[in-house]
This record gives C-alpha cells, sequence and structure tokens, in this order.
C-alpha cells in the first residue's frame, strides 16, 4: 500500500489481500481450514507492500475532503516520501505559493524524509497487527453468484466477512476489529485484493474514545491495482464516517483520495533525484 495513507484513522490500517486461484463454483465449495491458509498467505503480499524497500512509486494524489482539495506529485525514495503540491483548495497554486513550495523541496535532507518516515513507522504497528489479526478475527463466507467488478479483466473471488464470535481480541488495537464487516473482491489469479468494502457495525473508540469515536453506520471502500507483476498499490480510497476527535464535537467526514499516473520504480530514487524530477514538473496553469 502507499504510505501516504498511514496517517489516517484506523479504517485504513485494515487493508488486506485474499485469495487463491479457484472457479465461483470452487469458491463456494471452500472449507473453513482453506480460506483461513488462504488469507494467511494473502495478508503477506498485503505486508510485503506496505513495507517494502528497494521499490518505490511515482503517482498523483487528488484529496478532496471538507477541509482541502489538492493533487499532489509524490515519489517513494529509499529514504521515504516527498511530494510536490500542483493544486490547493481546487485551485493552482498562487505565484507566492509556487515559489514556497519550490523553495521547500530545494532545501529538504535525506535527513527530513528519514525523520518523517520514522515518526509513520512508529504508528505503523496497530496497522500491522490488524492485518495479521484479520484471518483469525473473521468469518469469511464466499458470496452466492460471486458478483464481479465491472470493467475488471480476470475473475475475481468476492467474499462477505463479519466478526468471529469465537475470537477474544489480545489487545485494544485488535478489539477494533470487531466493529466491522463487510465485503472483498479478489483477484483469482494474482491472490492480490482488487476492492474491500468496510462497514462499521458498531461505535469504535480509539484510545478509548479519547483521541476519537467512529459512529456506527459508516462505510469505507479500498481499491487498488498491480504496479508491477507482484505488487499492488491502491487507486481509491473513499471514507464516509462520523467522527468524535479529542471529545469534543461530533461531526460528519467524507474523504476520497485517488491516484493516477503510477509509475513503478524498480529501483527507488535518491531524495535528491527525486526532488529534481519533482521540480522539472510544469507548474499547472490557471
Amino acid at each position: 500500500m502507499l504510505r501516504i495513507v498511514r496517517n489516517q484513522y484506523f479504517v485504513w490500517l485494515v487493508m488486506t489481500s485474499l485469495f487463491s486461484s479457484f472457479t465461483a463454483r470452487a469458491q463456494e465449495s471452500l472449507s473453513p481450514s482453506s480460506i483461513s491458509a488462504i488469507l494467511q498467505q494473502a495478508v503477506q503480499f498485503q505486508l510485503d507492500d506496505f513495507h517494502h524497500r528497494g521499490w518505490g512509486l511515482q503517482y498523483r494524489i487528488h484529496r478532496l475532503d471538507q477541509k482541502e482539495d489538492s493533487i499532489r506529485e509524490v515519489i517513494e525514495t529509499e529514504d521515504g516520501n516527498i511530494s510536490r503540491t500542483l493544486t490547493f483548495k481546487g485551485r493552482p497554486l498562487t505565484a507566492e505559493e509556487e515559489t514556497g513550495e519550490l523553495a521547500r523541496l530545494r532545501a529538504l535532507t535525506p535527513e527530513d524524509v528519514r525523520k518523517r518516515r520514522q515518526k509513520s513507522e512508529s504508528s505503523d504497528k496497530y496497522g500491522i497487527e490488524l492485518m495479521k489479526t484479520l484471518p483469525k478475527a473473521m468469518l469469511f463466507t464466499p458470496v452466492a453468484g460471486q458478483p464481479q467488478l465491472p470493467n475488471y479483466p480476470r475473475q475475481q473471488v468476492v467474499l462477505d466477512y463479519a466478526p468471529n464470535p469465537q475470537f477474544h481480541p489480545g489487545s485494544t488495537t485488535q478489539s477494533l476489529l470487531m466493529g466491522i464487516a463487510g465485503r472483498i473482491w479478489i483477484d483469482a489469479e494474482t491472490h492480490h485484493l482488487t476492492r474491500i468494502e468496510v462497514r462499521i457495525i458498531q461505535n469504535l473508540n480509539l484510545m478509548f474514545g479519547i483521541l476519537a469515536r467512529v459512529y456506527q453506520g459508516g462505510t469505507l471502500s479500498y481499491e487498488q491495482k498491480p504496479v508491477s507483476l507482484t505488487h499492488d498499490a491502491f487507486s481509491e480510497i473513499k471514507m464516509d464516517v462520523k467522527l468524535r476527535e479529542l471529545m469534543v464535537h461530533v461531526a460528519p467526514y467524507q474523504q476520497t483520495l485517488t491516484v493516477t499516473d503510477v509509475r513503478f520504480l524498480p529501483t527507488a530514487p535518491s531524495v535528491h533525484d527525486a526532488v529534481n524530477t519533482l521540480l522539472a514538473i510544469p507548474a499547472v496553469k490557471p
């Protein structure tokens, strides 16, 4: 997965992939033990992409929510992600904003990027715990008829999931999984996630409700696409939830993150090379 989404609420962290190459009829007859084994393998695919090293990505991301409408060009370097803002609040940057953005990039050092990555990785442990726990925390049921996503070139496996009543969370992080359910689509050939839908079926408390509460009824959808023969990256995330942040006030929160123009980089560039690439991108004209 792309690192830019890691500091969203826990729902970003339960993005997982599944499955193996079977026909829809065979999927409907899979035993629980077979599903469990496949899930363990597929979760490992997601973990490998989550903390990848060596290779990188370059992509353009559009963030749209109540506070922001921006487009950024992002490059994953050997030290962490760096980005250049191309539009802000739905418009091209002013001359002053553009000058400031270019100056910020020119002043960026590998140490700056590494420090930011370290802060991100300190919180990634929660997402890793959720991913590893998902196969045993949920009951997975093949969906009758195996409804396929449109405009996808290969067969997909479709599973519904819901909390396993026999699972006993070992931590407050794992207990979050008891409040979600949904549906997953998986590429039956590559065993990687195509789409996951999450429904919040009971209120979820982050840090015992002190940090935030996510209320029942919220939804999340996540899609990813292959970026190489063996790796995938998200292409769109949509979130529609009701939040209470820091015990202050309850407010609806909708956000869409859309990724386009993805390039797979077999070798992650240095910060210096990535900065030069970003500086060379023409400014968006009014």
